[in-house]
C-alpha cells in the first residue's frame, strides 16, 4: 500500500518473510509472517504485527503516528496554490512595474510580520517546542528561538 498524504511521505508496508528479512512487494508475498510500517522518507516502525488484516491496520496506524505531526506542519495545498499564483503576478508585474512591485510586497511584508509572530505565539501557547517552530519556518530551533524569543514565552505554560 502506497499512500502520500504528504510530499516524501508515503505508507509502504513491509512484509516480514520467515528468514527474518522485510519486503516491500505488493502483494504480500507468499509465507508472509508479519507487517511491519514504514515510510517513503526511510522512517520504519517499531514492531512486527500479525500477518492478518488486523496486522495491516495497526501497521498503518503506526505510519500514522509517524506522519502526523509532518501533517500538521504541512500548508494546505489550495492556500500554497494561491501563494504561488500571487508570487507568479509580482514577479511579473515587477518586470513592466517595478514601482507597483514594490508597493505589493511592502504591503505583504507588513501584514506577513504580524501573521507568523502570531502563529509562533500560538505555537508555543499549544506547547509546541522551538524545534517544531523552526522546522515548519524552514530554519533551526536556534535562529526561531533568536527571532521570536522576545513575542513568544520561553516555555511553555503549565
Amino acid at each position: 500500500m502506497s499512500e502520500e498524504m504528504v510530499p516524501g511521505h508515503a505508507n509502504l508496508i513491509g512484509f516480514r518473510l520467515p528468514d527474518g528479512t522485510l519486503s516491500t512487494d505488493a502483494p504480500p508475498p507468499a509465507g508472509a509472517v508479519g507487517y511491519r510500517a514504514r515510510c517513503s522518507c526511510g522512517w520504519l516502525g517499531t514492531s512486527d504485527y500479525p500477518a492478518a488484516e488486523e496486522g495491516r491496520w495497526m501497521a498503518t496506524s503506526e505510519w500514522s503516528g509517524h506522519v502526523r505531526p509532518i501533517l500538521a506542519a504541512t500548508p494546505p495545498g489550495w492556500l500554497l496554490g494561491r501563494s504561488d499564483t500571487l508570487r507568479d503576478n509580482v514577479a511579473d508585474l515587477a518586470t513592466a512595474w517595478p514601482l507597483q512591485a514594490l508597493g505589493i510586497l511592502a504591503e505583504v511584508e507588513r501584514w506577513q510580520r504580524q501573521l507568523i509572530e502570531r502563529a509562533v505565539v500560538a505555537a508555543r501557547e499549544a506547547g509546541l517546542s522551538w524545534a517544531e517552530i523552526g522546522n515548519a519556518l524552514g530554519v533551526s530551533r536556534q535562529s526561531a528561538h533568536e527571532r521570536f524569543r522576545n513575542v513568544a514565552p520561553s516555555k511553555p505554560p503549565a
